[in-house]
């Protein structure tokens, strides 16, 4: 039985009260490891299967967010074919997983911030689409370097996550502007690069991200501007090697609008495929490297030519 605030904490991702894919990572860890602490299972046994039902919503309560099914992969892997020898010694082995999980994470946060700065040339003048924290963090370390001269922003419909960003720039004193997302085109004349943040990187490099990038990135090139896309390599969803679809999360009809009309239907999905040809670099924790590259170097580390069973069968395991 899920207590009432995981539950909570569970609405709260799938309502996008919880934005961006490095905040429902945390979000899905700090909520798991309150349920893990709060677990009365009697025996091993009992305390994995409550594990895994935690889990799996999890892990389906976002669709479209790798990095947060990357987090609870390394938190099953402690404890597949593991015979603990009690309840509370697995317990505190798994809360110390995530705790160190987090810290590596935030490390890895600074590393990128760093290398984002880097590729923000003194003067420049940024556009971002959505709201990333990745991105806020590049764009906080260049403007204390000096480098950042103005951020263009969209609003980002039908949620209108652009009004994040804007609290956060004006928070930390960047000049920012606010622009309608139709109006992309007109302001990329003046920005410097296009910078955005990514909730998927697919086997082949490709970018997915919120609605409406891969129109800008392919607007983008004709201006001659530069896209570059900040995340973790826990954005690289592994699976996509083994033939399995990123799922583009569709969401619901309201949130567009709200009235009801014969013969109308509403698409919203959040999230396009941006492809990898249109991004000229992934600004990672492991460096600034170009998305084919990148996603090569991410088949070598996760050594999926001998994991194709392992990862599969996670994938229908939390399907089920």
């Amino acid at each position: 039985m899920l207590s009432k605030n995981f539950k909570k904490s569970l609405k709260e991702i799938k309502s996008l009260k919880v934005q961006g894919a490095s905040e429902v990572r945390k979000a899905a860890i700090k909520a798991l490891a309150l349920e893990i602490s709060g677990f009365s299972s009697k025996s091993v046994m009992h305390f994995k299967a409550d594990l895994l039902l935690a889990m799996k919503e999890l892990w389906l309560s976002r669709p479209t967010e790798p990095e947060m099914r990357t987090a609870l992969r390394v938190v099953l892997h402690k404890v597949q074919g593991k015979e603990a020898e009690s309840v509370e010694k697995l317990r505190k082995e798994l809360l110390g997983e995530l705790l160190a999980f987090e810290r590596q994470r935030q490390e890895a946060m600074r590393k990128i911030a760093i290398y984002g700065a880097r590729s923000i040339t003194k003067g420049s003048t940024v556009l971002t689409h959505c709201h990333s924290h990745t991105v806020m963090e590049i764009l906080k370390e260049a403007f204390r370097q000096g480098r950042l001269e103005r951020v263009y922003f969209t609003e980002t419909r039908p949620l209108f996550q652009g009004r994040i960003t804007a609290l956060e720039l004006s928070k930390a004193g960047i000049p920012a502007t606010m622009i309608l997302d139709s109006a992309a085109a007109g302001f990329l004349k003046k920005c410097s690069l296009f910078l955005t943040g990514a909730d998927a990187i697919l086997s082949d490099g490709s970018l997915v991200n919120k609605v409406g990038t891969q129109g800008i990135s392919m607007l983008a090139e004709s201006f001659g501007v530069q896209h570059f896309a900040a995340c973790s390599s826990h954005k690289f969803d592994p699976a996509t090697v083994f033939g399995f679809e990123e799922v583009i999360e569709q969401r619901p009809e309201s949130e567009v609008w709200g009235k009801k009309l014969k013969k109308l239907r509403i698409e919203n999905p959040a999230f396009d495929v941006t492809p990898a040809k249109y991004v000229k670099a992934l600004i990672t924790e492991k460096g600034i490297l170009p998305p084919t590259e990148f996603a090569g170097l991410m088949y070598e580390e996760l050594r999926l030519d001998k994991h194709e069973k392992e990862f599969a069968s996670l994938i229908r395991l939390m399907k089920k």
